[in-house]
């Protein structure tokens, strides 16, 4: 998708409106041109946010990566949807790459560190909302008319919402429904924290459906670790479930949540006919998803992990189901025809096909891959991946140390960086010349990028961090942390305002 500078947008407009009268014929068709695709202001928050004060408008800011399928889904349908085009023209819309300079100090301001997170601002750049990548094309225009007349911030609306949810307006309402409340580390920096609101706006909801879809949620943010419900939890599934399921509306408006948490929670519950019956639902329910067309490629391969999931969890995929994958895989590759909707969608399918049992399948897919993306170290990652599943520790290294290698953008390599450094850690940790290289990239990647120890890189190199210490316990490695805090203490000297939170990495 191409990206318009506010200059070039400005100079745009000024032609269209010197040729007013000149050229009807030509004006229709730049103005049909310009509805076909967002004018993206491209990586200067700061500008769009001038402008949107100007203006009046709100400012609409998109935060994702080159690299990230999801956020190659988004652009190859949200954003090429006329409705949401047209809405778009009552914002000020950025386009913020996770790679661009300061863009992790944007995403500290905001409070924004998944990719893709799109998030409404006002002109002094507070929150209005931030919008979950579920959300349907169809609600959007709806949703972004709300949005741009909106001057009630996201704080301001989570304390009305938690004070007395009776008082929340249909336009509120609206807003919720749409909200990402699973990565909004802003407001809940521990998302279980948002577990008793989404309880208590179950209950205040206005229609059954959002009822249903708040308790849903509250279910899922809720489970543990490994994605189970507790005990006491457990009880709410099936009638919730039941309901949902039995409405085709509520199953396409749930369909992340049926596609990756519930098959997990079906599968802890105690109770094996209600398993049996809630899982034979669910797949019912997900073949639907699959089926329409009205849906993106990867919404629709991505119901499939529903099935995938409940029968893998009994052993060895059933050859049908495997059947059933390897033709649906096949399927999204050869549908996917343009680079971003491939980014989105081989990724998953060479997943669902290792997850089913076809392990030469999905390795042959990402190989594949790695000729036609213009981002390989993505697949080169999951093929790493793949070999330490299968016990080929040394084939796990090379990949990720290829995938580093390729890697571009800052941000993008020093999270690169970090994968590489605990795959050797993890499969390797006995050789100490590999750890050290590895972790020496991190240092290498951080040293290249002046003050950007914020959000995402801060989050991704603090785990490593954690990890390195660990390892230096458990095998000896002194002698290597001491030479790294060295360098460290340069390299830190160097992020800013964070050159403290820096130094803390290694202890």
């Amino acid at each position: 998708m191409t990206r318009t500078h506010t200059l070039k947008l400005a100079l745009a407009l000024g032609l269209a409106a010197a040729l007013t009268g000149c050229k009807p014929a030509a004006d229709k068709s730049a103005a049909t041109a310009t509805a076909q695709k967002i004018a993206w202001r491209e990586g200067d928050v700061a500008d769009a946010l001038a402008e949107a004060k100007e203006s009046g408008k709100p400012a609409l800011l998109y935060w994702g990566a080159v690299w990230c399928p999801p956020c190659n889904q988004m652009k190859s349908s949200l954003f090429k949807d006329a409705g949401f085009i047209r809405e778009t023209q009552n914002f000020i819309p950025v386009y913020l790459d996770g790679d661009s300079k300061g863009a992790q100090q944007w995403g500290e301001r905001f409070g924004i560190s998944g990719y893709p997170t799109v998030i409404v601002l006002r002109p002094d750049g507070t929150e209005i909302t931030r919008i979950s990548s579920a959300t349907m094309a169809s609600q959007l225009p709806t949703l972004l008319k709300t949005a741009a007349g909106r001057t009630t911030s996201t704080d301001e609306l989570l304390a009305k919402a938690k004070a007395n949810p009776a008082s929340l307006s249909a336009d509120d309402w609206q807003v919720l429904d749409a909200f990402d409340w699973r990565d909004d580390p802003k407001h809940f920096k521990d998302p279980q924290t948002a577990v008793p609101l989404l309880d208590n706006l179950a209950k205040a909801a206005p229609q059954p459906a959002l009822q249903r879809r708040f308790g849903l949620l509250a279910l899922v943010v809720g489970t543990d670790d490994k994605g189970k419900l507790a005990p006491a939890e457990q009880p709410k599934l099936q009638p919730l479930l039941t309901a949902i399921l039995a409405n085709p509306a509520e199953v396409k408006a749930n369909r992340q949540e049926l596609s990756y948490d519930v098959p997990t929670m079906i599968a802890g519950l105690s109770d094996a006919k209600q398993r049996d019956a809630l899982g034979k639902s669910l797949i019912a329910a997900t073949d639907s998803v699959y089926a329409d067309t009205s849906l993106p490629i990867g919404d629709r391969l991505d119901s499939t992990m529903a099935q995938v999931k409940l029968t893998a969890i009994n052993g060895k995929v059933p050859p049908a189901v495997l059947a059933k994958v390897q033709a649906r895989a096949k399927w999204a590759d050869a549908n996917a025809k343009d680079k971003m909707t491939r980014q989105g969608v081989i990724d998953d399918a060479a997943y669902l096909l290792w997850d089913a049992g076809d392990h030469a399948g999905a390795k042959k897919l990402e190989t594949a891959e790695l000729k036609r993306s213009d981002q390989p170290y993505y697949y080169m990652s999951s093929l790493s991946d793949f070999a330490e599943q299968d016990g080929d520790k040394a084939g796990a290294i090379e990949w990720a140390r290829k995938a580093y290698e390729a890697s571009q953008g800052p941000a993008t390599r020093v999270q690169w960086a970090t994968l590489y450094s605990n795959t050797v850690m993890r499969d390797a940790p006995d050789d100490k010349a590999q750890v050290a290289k590895a972790a020496n990239a991190v240092v290498d990647e951080l040293g290249k990028s002046p003050d950007s120890y914020y959000q995402r890189t801060r989050k991704r190199v603090t785990d490593w961090g954690k990890k390195l210490n660990a390892w230096s316990m458990a095998h000896n490695g002194a002698d290597i942390v001491a030479s790294l805090r060295s360098r460290m203490n340069d390299v830190c000297g160097k992020q800013g305002a964070e050159a403290q939170n820096c130094r803390q990495l290694i202890v």
